[in-house]
C-alpha cells in the first residue's frame, strides 16, 4: 500500500515537472556593469544635461538625433543616427528629477556596435558636496549570442568588457562637457 502510494506520487511529479533538460538549457544569464565616475560640478549642474534626452552627451559619433514623445517615459524615443551610418533607438523608461535618476532602454540591437541585447541603463546622480557629484551608471544586459555555446566574440567576458568600455567613455564625455570651461 506504501508502495502505491509513493509510486502514484512519483508519476505525478515527473508528469505535472518539466524535463530537467529544460532547466539546464535555460541560455543567456542577465550580466551587470556598474561604473561611476566625480564630476567638479554641483548635482543640479548636471543633472540639467543628463536629463536632457534629447541632446544625450556621448563619446558616439552623433551625426543627427530624431526625437519623440516629450521626454516622458515609456514614451520618449530617440533615434541615435551615428557617423558610420549606423542607427540606434532608445527609449526612456525612467526620469525621476527628485532622485536625479533616469533610464533608458536600447530598442534596437546591433552586436557590431555593442556584443550585447536588451541593453538598459539606469543613471544615478549623488552629491558629494555643493561643488561635486557622483554619476553611478548601471548596465543591465545579455551577450549578444544569448543561446548556449556563444561564439567567442559574442560571449560573456566580450559583452561585459564592451559594455563597460561604452560606459567608462560615455562617462569621460559627459565629464569633460560638464567640467569644461565656460565660452569653450
Amino acid at each position: 500500500m506504501h508502495a502505491t502510494f509513493f509510486k502514484k506520487l512519483v508519476v505525478a511529479v515527473l508528469l505535472l515537472s518539466p524535463p530537467c533538460a529544460v532547466y539546464a538549457a535555460h541560455g543567456a544569464s542577465p550580466l551587470k556593469v556598474v561604473e561611476e565616475i566625480k564630476v567638479d560640478a554641483p548635482r543640479e549642474k548636471v543633472w540639467s544635461v543628463v536629463d536632457d534626452f534629447a541632446h544625450p552627451i556621448s563619446a558616439l559619433s552623433i551625426e543627427r538625433i530624431e526625437i519623440s514623445g516629450n521626454n516622458a517615459p515609456d514614451q520618449a524615443e530617440r533615434r541615435l543616427f551615428l557617423k558610420d551610418g549606423l542607427m540606434i533607438t532608445e527609449m526612456l523608461t525612467k526620469r525621476d528629477g527628485e532622485r536625479f535618476m533616469i533610464g533608458v532602454h536600447r530598442k534596437t540591437d546591433n552586436i557590431q556596435l555593442l556584443p550585447a541585447v536588451n541593453y538598459t541603463s539606469l543613471i544615478t546622480l549623488r552629491s558629494l558636496d555643493q561643488d561635486h557629484t557622483v554619476v553611478e551608471w548601471k548596465a543591465r544586459f545579455y551577450r549578444g549570442y544569448p543561446n548556449n555555446n556563444p561564439p567567442p566574440e559574442l560571449n560573456d567576458d566580450v559583452a561585459v568588457m564592451a559594455v563597460k568600455k561604452l560606459i567608462i567613455g560615455e562617462l569621460a564625455a559627459l565629464k569633460k562637457h560638464i567640467e569644461k570651461p565656460v565660452g569653450q
